[in-house]
């Protein structure tokens, strides 16, 4: 049982322990894994936490792209971590496979852990099959990026703020010619449909069951394919490196991402500083966004589930997570972390809180998955093919219900 736990959690996520957890023998050290190229700063602030506990913290960074080779390894060394990252759209899978340790009663005890620090919506990846199986850390959104100069010039010296005035200002913006467009949309972002589904009035899902035969789901299509039918965004699909030169020199004025773009616009852009900002996402009948972002957790055959728990109550404080913004931009899932951050003059940061305040997260469901690559096909399909919607919609609803277990 243990050998397919283990193998069921590196194959959907690249990230395993064996042999009771990273640490081995030494009892006074567990050892974290994190994604992305963050050891450094977690070195920093895990001195803080062995000087006030005396529990020492072994750092692996995992890099995104080598992170499966990675952990296929460390399963056949038997030597993976206590602690793990973990994205919000792998933790239905994670526990499903039994890989992630039920925290339920460690976290009723520990008031840093307690639902209510984080953003509704984080607080929710909390659970899985009403078990407490993870811990909020980093929280993500989707908002709208705007040139400040290029709209005030064509006359809007304010962001959008409905889908009319999106639609009405990009009109005018591509209306320049010579090569600009009004915004930058991607038919390979799998959550924008999913976004303007629930502005729509709409949800993506009942229980387990993938839910987009539905009048909001293809007004949500029927919306995001008339930019492209109109010539409003390029056609091609635009890499992030694309979308910063395109915003640079104001051909794509507009675009929607996450705040990890305005870290690239800083290092890649620096001479828009002053030129542009972030609003809240356009709204229909609500502007609710995505909530995004990756929790921590402890591996089931950890054997220091309790230090483990210390840890992840440290990374889990008001002023711990503020320490973590501030040495790698990443925003904290705590709402009041984001709101003193928020409250110290950067305009970005309340925006963020704003809409983290107003988000949802994609259904925990196992086979999600298998859902994104489908939703990405429909949106080529109806926006840059010729493939007419109704019918493209019916098939990938159709689809969707049977990955996810539907009729």
């Amino acid at each position: 049982m243990a050998a397919a736990v283990v193998t069921a959690f590196a194959l959907v996520t690249g990230t395993a322990a064996c042999g009771g957890g990273g640490s081995g023998a030494d009892s006074d050290t567990i050892e974290l894994w994190l994604m992305g190229d963050k050891a450094k700063a977690m070195d920093t602030v895990s001195t803080a936490f062995t000087a006030e506990t005396g529990i020492k913290v072994k750092v692996q960074s995992i890099p995104w792209k080598n992170a499966r080779d990675k952990m296929s390894t460390a399963i056949a060394s038997g030597d993976g971590p206590d602690v793990v990252q973990v994205g919000h759209s792998f933790l239905a899978e994670f526990a499903d496979a039994g890989a992630l340790l039920d925290l339920s009663d460690k976290v009723a005890g520990t008031p840093e852990l307690a639902a209510a620090n984080f953003f509704p919506a984080s607080a929710e990846t909390m659970q899985v099959g009403g078990k407490v199986v993870s811990v909020p850390w980093i929280a993500d959104t989707r908002v709208l990026f705007y040139r400040t100069d290029v709209l005030q010039e064509a006359g809007y010296p304010q962001a959008p703020a409905t889908w009319d005035e999106l639609k009405g200002t990009a009109t005018k913006l591509a209306a320049r010619g010579d090569g600009n467009y009004g915004i930058g949309l991607n038919t390979d972002d799998q959550f924008l449909p999913i976004i303007l589904t629930w502005q729509a009035g709409g949800e993506v899902a009942q229980g387990d069951r993938a839910t987009f035969d539905t009048a909001p789901f293809r007004r949500a299509v029927e919306f995001e394919r008339s930019f492209f039918t109109a010539g409003l965004t390029p056609k091609k699909a635009q890499p992030d490196a694309d979308m910063v030169q395109g915003f640079k020199t104001g051909k794509i004025p507009m675009f929607v991402s996450g705040p990890y773009m305005a870290t690239l616009l800083g290092n890649q852009a620096p001479e828009l500083a002053g030129k542009w900002a972030v609003a809240p996402m356009p709204k229909d009948r609500t502007g609710t966004s995505l909530m995004a972002g990756s929790n921590l957790a402890i591996f089931s055959e950890s054997e220091k589930a309790d230090e483990s728990v210390q840890l992840m109550a440290y990374l889990s404080r008001k002023q711990t997570q503020e320490q973590w913004f501030q040495a790698t931009n990443d925003l904290p899932a705590r709402q009041d972390s984001l709101e003193a951050l928020g409250s110290g003059g950067d305009a970005n940061l309340a925006v963020y809180y704003r809409q983290m305040s107003d988000a949802k997260i994609v259904p925990q469901i196992k086979a999600w998955g298998a859902v994104a690559p489908e939703m990405v096909r429909l949106m080529q399909q109806v926006c840059v093919g010729d493939n007419q919607p109704e019918s493209a919609i019916t098939g990938f609803a159709a689809k969707a219900g049977e990955l996810t277990g539907a009729g």
